[in-house]
């Protein structure tokens, strides 16, 4: 019987394939399309922020270091997203790149350690574009598991039958 506290924490570490288990073909397609340009995405972040640090970033003190670890992260959630689907994996990405995206938006109005980024520099924009729709992309992918977790309703059920 289907208890709605059962949406706790737990349901972020279940396999994503017994979540949607119960679904269509077509919302188990829109999920893995989702989640694999949510991979190719976070690829794609951790190729500009790597591409950046060796094209001299790394020289920056704090945010140099900080945009290896920016690459190196985004590698990692995007395997283990891949390998591991997992709405905590999906949220993990999430929060990683609305920071990423943040830390870029002070960079360009304020500063952040010292240094301002412009919006004229190499990728800024591409980065704010790539990192807005990974973090769409993440929430969405998210939500597309999570409503795999709902049982059909009774009204959807009886009209399948």
């Amino acid at each position: 019987m289907y208890h709605p506290n059962t949406h706790s924490l737990t349901t972020l570490v279940q396999p994503t394939e017994r979540l949607l288990r119960e679904r269509s073909r077509p919302q188990q397609g829109l999920a893995l399309a989702v989640r694999l340009i949510n991979v190719g995405l976070l690829v794609a972040i951790g190729a500009i922020h790597l591409h950046l640090w060796l094209e001299g970033y790394r020289f920056i003190p704090t945010n140099g270091p900080l945009f290896l670890v920016d690459a190196i992260a985004a590698f990692a959630l995007a395997v283990a997203l891949l390998a591991w689907p997992r709405p905590i994996v999906s949220l993990s990405a999430a929060g990683f790149v609305a920071s990423t995206l943040g830390a870029l938006l002070i960079s360009i109005n304020v500063g952040l350690f010292g240094f301002k980024e412009s919006l004229g520099a190499s990728f800024v924009v591409l980065s704010i574009v790539l990192e807005a729709i990974a973090f769409v992309g993440a929430i969405g992918w998210m939500l597309l598991v999570r409503a795999g977790l709902r049982p059909p309703s009774p009204a959807s059920t009886a009209s399948e039958l």
